[in-house]
């Protein structure tokens, strides 16, 4: 249910024991991308609209999974709950679970939907799920503990009919867990991060204005600074491509898709001629006498870096920029080769939105085995 590009898919898969018999996603891309990364059998059944879904034409089935859009209870998404028509969907989950009963169910949302509405919401959930007949657990994980640099905490809600159940599939703990390590300040997709600690949560609206995929500070790829001079009015592409990322939606400064990034800035344009930028000034990315110009270089660093502006850091022996597309999908657990063929049909801001939308595979791969575990442990006892 609800299944983006197939993270449950690819985890349950990296998992083994699951067969999947259908799924259901309603964005168009989404799916695209979902059927180029994952071995579609013909008898598989496909659903575009959860609300459309007859029961009774489903095959049978014994794990039902579905992360339930979570706009309606997080933060950015003014947290409505149940009175917006993304909250409903869930009961469209508990609607084929009640109809079909598959001994288990694995649902992931945002970690907000424990408080909204100072819990009821929640409390709604697990009611609806123990009148048909579940019993539930729950538990936040955090992707970084899962083998992917990326802080990403989402909770979990595992359902199963055997009481025997209990206990044997949640808690999951992983083991290889990093730090967010936070470099600069300030809001949302003006922070820059070391690439030593773990990646900020990937979200749906990563790349252009915000920076939602996060700004990191990298090791230089050459011991020569790179650099542009403004007063030419073409920006020179050079060899480190992607050293300081600026205006998204510019094309001048990068032919690749995704990387609007142009480079570290050593000289800037004055009415005298030119000015030494010092390392740590912040330095202003415009064009001589634009007016969008915001930021003048100066010795301090109030004006950090931010995508929909035109400035940036010189920093000694470094470069500042957003993670690509398909550094997104890596943080989210996919293979290469499933990230190539995902690149290779849709758009970078397609590829952001599925990345940020995706639950991580590592994390659906080390609950799956403990369900099929499970599974296996209670076939042999009632044999």
């Amino acid at each position: 249910m609800f299944a983006g590009i197939g993270g449950f898919r690819a985890g349950l898969d990296r998992a083994g024991g699951f067969q999947c018999v259908g799924h259901c996603e309603i964005d168009k891309y989404a799916d695209a991308s979902y059927h180029a990364i994952h071995d579609i059998r013909e008898e598989e059944r496909y659903y575009p609209d959860a609300r459309k879904i007859d029961p009774n034409d489903l095959p049978d089935f014994d794990l039902l999974c579905g992360g339930f859009p979570c706009q309606a209870f997080s933060s950015a998404g003014r947290r409505k709950g149940f009175e917006d028509t993304r909250g409903t969907l869930f009961f469209e989950i508990a609607r084929l679970a009640q109809a079909r009963r598959p001994a288990y169910l694995l649902l992931e949302n945002v970690p907000g939907l424990l408080s909204h509405d100072q819990g009821r919401t929640f409390s709604a959930i697990l009611a609806t799920l123990n009148d048909l007949g579940y019993r539930v657990e729950w538990m936040v994980l955090n992707s970084a503990d899962f083998h992917v640099p990326q802080v990403r905490k989402r909770v979990f809600i595992v359902g199963y009919l055997d009481p025997g159940c209990a206990g044997k599939i949640l808690p999951v703990f992983g083991t290889d867990g990093k730090a967010l390590i936070q470099i600069l300040g300030g809001p949302q997709g003006s922070r820059v991060y070391d690439p030593g600690g773990a990646a900020c949560t990937q979200t749906a609206g990563g790349g252009g204005k915000g920076v939602k995929t996060g700004l990191y500070l990298m090791e230089p790829a050459t011991a020569q600074p790179c650099f542009v001079d403004l007063c030419i009015g073409k920006p020179v592409l050079t060899e480190n491509a992607r050293c300081l990322t600026a205006r998204y939606s510019q094309t001048t400064l990068c032919n690749h898709r995704g990387e609007r990034s142009g480079v570290l800035l050593i000289k800037e344009a004055t009415k005298r001629g030119y000015k030494e930028a010092m390392v740590g000034d912040t330095v202003d990315l415009g064009f001589v006498g634009s007016n969008t110009r915001r930021g003048r270089v100066c010795r301090d660093i109030a004006h950090t870096l931010e995508a929909s502006c035109i400035q940036g850091i010189v920093e000694r022996g470094g470069r500042i920029r957003r993670l690509m597309p398909r550094e997104s999908l890596r943080l989210q657990g996919f293979a290469e080769e499933q990230i190539d063929k995902i690149l290779a049909i849709t758009s970078d801001a397609q590829a952001y939105k599925q990345a940020g939308n995706s639950v991580t595979v590592t994390v659906i791969e080390a609950i799956g085995r403990r369900i099929r575990a499970l599974d296996e442990e209670l076939k042999e006892t009632a044999a």
